[in-house]
């Protein structure tokens, strides 16, 4: 099945073989403004993970604990263990066990992660009764929004030909997986995208409270100030006040963060201690500089390893390729990134290249040991004006066809190892 209109068709047409249930979704969300090939490419992405992770799950050696397994069949049932193969893994258990047990001590290292989205899922499996279920409904709810709202902006700057092609890029992205997993990429892609679009309409009070949101998720989001500050100063009037309290709804995240910090504190944890935390996962801060600088190194020598005979697809728990091979693959995720900035910079507002360039800056400031820029792929997922940048691009060359055929098999491969218990990013 296609997911995307061939030049010169009116919408709706080419769709021979629509199941009821796509019919359904795109007559659903058409209802409420959005573009039938979004739903689209979230069904047709979303039902190729789903294939892939019970194919991970039933053909796949399984690289983890025997106990782990056991303990995720006891609480899904095999049925239920089966589907759940590209949701529930790796740092989903986090997310379940602050849901169900609060951040606990330090030592844990829960507390690395922020509260909204394990919030969320307490409060929803009071009616699933089932953390995995409702962490699933909030991840899929999240993205199928998040695209709606990513088309809409898109198509506000780049036009309708561009928009189409950034939403079938994330949808079909190699780890968009991720977007329904049990992970927190689909609830801060909406509320980012969400807020920049309400401060591009001014909405500023829904802009900062989406972003104090934004900034309970992620440790990131409190960067989302960047683009509405800067959004903010271009729009005001030049005539303005000196108080001016549009412009604290665009710096509330600061205030948010802090609020957040000292909570923290009063609880008995340390100051900073969810970035204090990351240590637990051998990350060390040393400058976006140090980053770059360190993951091209270990490109380097990953590259004379491969030329001297060094393996490059070995499955494992740590992953499915060899360390060599994984900070060859993240070097070049870096320099895509790095390209894709520029192009933001050239064709986007400013507002746009800002957050991405600081965003980027964050991710790569904190290298871990031997592979430095170990979950750069996953990170650039929600840098969401890299990709409107990349569906500029995509769409000037026309190229969606072969972006999302390539991008639907290395997503059908990454799901696989993802649901057989090797690790990504």
């Amino acid at each position: 099945m296609s997911v995307i209109h061939a030049p010169g068709r009116r919408r709706g047409e080419g769709l021979v073989g629509r199941s009821v249930l796509e019919r359904a979704g795109v007559r659903l969300v058409a209802a409420a403004g959005a573009p039938s090939l979004t739903v689209r490419a979230f069904l047709a992405s979303r039902l190729l993970v789903l294939l892939a992770g019970v194919g991970g799950v039933l053909t796949v050696t399984k690289r983890t604990s025997a106990a782990a397994v056991t303990q995720a069949m006891h609480q899904l049932g095999q049925v239920g263990y089966v589907l759940a193969g590209s949701v529930d893994r790796f740092d989903s258990s986090y997310y379940l066990s602050i849901a169900n047990h609060g951040f606990g001590r330090f030592s844990t290292g829960r507390v690395a992660f922020f509260p909204v989205y394990p919030l969320l899922i307490r409060a929803l499996s009071l009616g699933t009764r089932s953390g995995v279920v409702a962490g699933v409904v909030i991840s899929a709810g999240s993205f199928l929004a998040a695209l709606v709202f990513l088309h809409r902006l898109t198509e506000l700057e780049l036009g309708r030909r561009a928009a189409d092609a950034t939403v079938l890029l994330v949808a079909f992205a190699p780890l968009s997986f991720f977007f329904t997993a049990v992970y927190t990429e689909s609830l801060f892609l909406l509320l980012s995208v969400a807020s920049v679009l309400a401060a591009r309409r001014e909405r500023w009070m829904l802009a900062g409270m989406l972003v104090v949101l934004g900034t309970l998720t992620r440790p990131t989001g409190v960067l989302l100030a960047v683009p509405l500050v800067i959004m903010r100063f271009r729009t005001r009037p030049r005539v303005q006040r000196r108080v001016d309290p549009q412009l604290g709804w665009a710096l509330i995240p600061i205030a948010t963060l802090t609020a957040y910090m000292m909570l923290l504190r009063a609880e008995g944890y340390p100051w900073l201690a969810p970035f204090r935390a990351q240590a637990k996962w051998a990350r060390a801060t040393v400058g976006p500089i140090g980053g770059i600088v360190d993951g091209i190194k270990y490109a380097v020598r990953g590259v004379g390893a491969i030329a001297n005979g060094s393996a490059i697809y070995h499955p494992t728990l740590y992953g499915p390729f060899t360390a060599s091979a994984e900070n060859v693959l993240l070097c070049l995720v870096l320099l895509l990134a790095g390209a894709l900035l520029v192009l933001c910079l050239r064709r986007l507002p400013l507002a746009y290249g800002a957050y991405a360039a600081v965003t980027l800056a964050v991710c790569l400031s904190s290298p871990r040991g031997a592979n430095p820029l170990g979950s750069l792929d996953r990170f650039v997922l929600t840098i969401f004006p890299l990709w409107m940048a990349a569906g500029a691009w995509v769409a000037k060359h026309r190229l969606e066809r072969v972006a999302v055929a390539v991008g639907s098999i290395l997503l059908i491969f990454y799901t696989v190892q993802f649901s057989s218990w090797s690790f990504i990013a």
